[in-house]
């Protein structure tokens, strides 16, 4: 090969993994998220201190880091795209460890116990999604406002109250597509039944008209709560 059209090749190619570079930098960094709501009491676990401390506004929620909150309590983490996280009454989450790789991947978070809404932005890409797991199942948020709930007997609850969600099973042995309005229950063990029609107990009213609401105003979606 003449020795101009190597130099020509060579310096296509450093311009094509230039670009590749510039394009996933250009990607907004997810973490740390921010505590931008906070009522009741809420404590935060930090992944390099032995103990939980009391959570405070506008306090950073990063990669290793823990969140609770406590009888009453309820509070809400928005990621530097936009996208929120609300955690409500005795419930906590982890935050982890993004997946290496050419592309960044969604905020991934644990869910312990309770309840937690994720609301995303419609049209959001890949890179600020977000994507919770919850015991037996991995629920990944496209651009939807949902309601996941893990109860003490190791069940899980996933209601989409607009947009739409993929769950999958332990080393993806099942996928279910949830659009809204519907709900999965998914058993501990065993792949659950196909969704159903939303549902909601009059118990916890209070907390879904909430969220609706700061979905609403918050453009992600989805509408005014009938009254």
């Amino acid at each position: 090969m003449p020795n101009n059209v190597r130099a020509a090749v060579l310096a296509g190619v450093i311009l094509l993994v230039a670009a590749t570079v510039s394009s996933a930098s250009a990607q907004p960094r997810e973490l740390p998220a921010k505590l931008v709501t906070l009522g009741g009491v809420a404590e935060v676990h930090r992944k390099d201190t032995p103990a939980w401390v009391p959570a405070t506004l506008r306090a950073d929620i990063d990669e290793g880091d823990s969140l609770r909150t406590q009888l009453g309590g309820r509070v809400t983490v928005r990621t530097p795209s936009g996208q929120a996280l609300r955690l409500g009454s005795r419930s906590q989450i982890a935050v982890l460890r993004g997946e290496t790789g050419p592309e960044p991947g969604p905020t991934r978070v644990r869910l312990d116990s309770g309840w937690l809404w994720v609301a995303v932005m419609p049209g959001s890409p890949a890179s600020t999604q977000v994507e919770v797991r919850a015991g037996p199942a991995t629920v990944t948020v496209r651009g939807a406002g949902v309601g996941i709930r893990r109860g003490a007997d190791g069940t899980l609850l996933v209601q989409t109250h607009h947009g739409s969600v993929v769950c999958t099973g332990p080393n993806k042995q099942w996928e279910r597509t949830l659009t809204g309005p519907q709900q999965l229950t998914v058993p501990a063990s065993g792949a659950p039944a196909p969704p159903v029609a939303l549902a909601v107990d009059p118990l916890e009213t209070t907390w879904v008209r909430w969220n609706a609401d700061q979905d609403v105003a918050g453009g992600y979606g989805g509408a005014p709560p009938k009254p």
